[in-house]
């Protein structure tokens, strides 16, 4: 008598959640506080070997922080430096009359438009996962680059190049808080002079804004060429240290 033929079960498989970039605390937008208003944040991380040592008005502050601006539609970035300060940045796309533009080259009336001056000028930081600087790959985290975080959770090795389909090509701007008069917590001269000041993510954030208002401001509505104005943006009074 023939056997009546067996099923063979189907080995289960088990998907594995992919891990988030290390640092990197959001899977998704989320609220950001800040300076009085609440961002939706893209990009939120944590990067402890850049965080300042004891208290301070650090405590509270994520040390990248990516979001689009509401206002301009364009991308803006806070990350802290390995001295402990943040500093700014806003992206333009190539259609902008200031792309690729280096820092130097900056109009004076756009670069004055924040803290110290435009002091950075480039294009985004493309490093495949096969590329090293320094000996060590490229790690977001540390990274002036996309404003998405599709692209972070969905491939969240290292920054692409522009064959990555995620990949924005945009040009940053940008600007550091570690001028004469600024506290910089992490430096290897001590604590600096007395008086000097912590610029936080309230002061960067503020500066952020009023330079992407600026940018946008060059690009006109693309209809008549009108180049609107308006009032400048307040920028808060910086954080000062205890017993000052």
């Amino acid at each position: 008598m023939a056997r009546k033929p067996t099923q063979r079960k189907a080995a289960g498989k088990q998907v594995e959640k992919a891990a988030l970039p290390d640092g990197l605390v959001n899977a998704a937008p989320v609220p950001y506080p800040v300076a009085d208003t609440s961002i939706t944040a893209l990009q939120v991380y944590h990067n402890p070997d850049r965080r300042p040592s004891g208290d301070g008005p650090w405590n509270n502050e994520a040390d990248k922080v990516s979001w689009i601006d509401n206002e301009t539609g364009l991308g803006c970035i806070m990350l802290r430096q390995k001295n402990g300060t943040i500093s700014g940045y806003v992206g333009v796309s190539p259609e902008h009359p200031l792309f690729g533009f280096e820092a130097d080259a900056v109009p004076v009336g756009v670069s004055n438009t924040v803290h110290g001056g435009v002091t950075y000028g480039k294009a985004c930081e493309v490093n495949r996962f096969e590329r090293r600087a320094h000996g060590k790959p490229r790690r977001e985290r540390y990274t002036v680059c996309h404003t998405s975080w599709v692209r972070t959770v969905q491939d969240y090795r290292m920054v692409q190049t522009t064959e990555d389909e995620f990949h924005e090509d945009l040009w940053w701007l940008g600007f550091d808080t570690d001028h004469p008069g600024d506290l910089v917590p992490n430096s290897r001269y001590g604590e600096g002079r007395r008086g000097d000041v912590y610029r936080d993510q309230s002061f960067v954030y503020a500066n952020c804004i009023e330079l992407a208002r600026k940018l946008k401001a060059l690009i006109g509505d693309g209809r008549t060429g009108h180049t609107p104005t308006r009032e400048p943006l307040g920028l808060p009074s910086p954080t000062k240290r205890k017993g000052e």
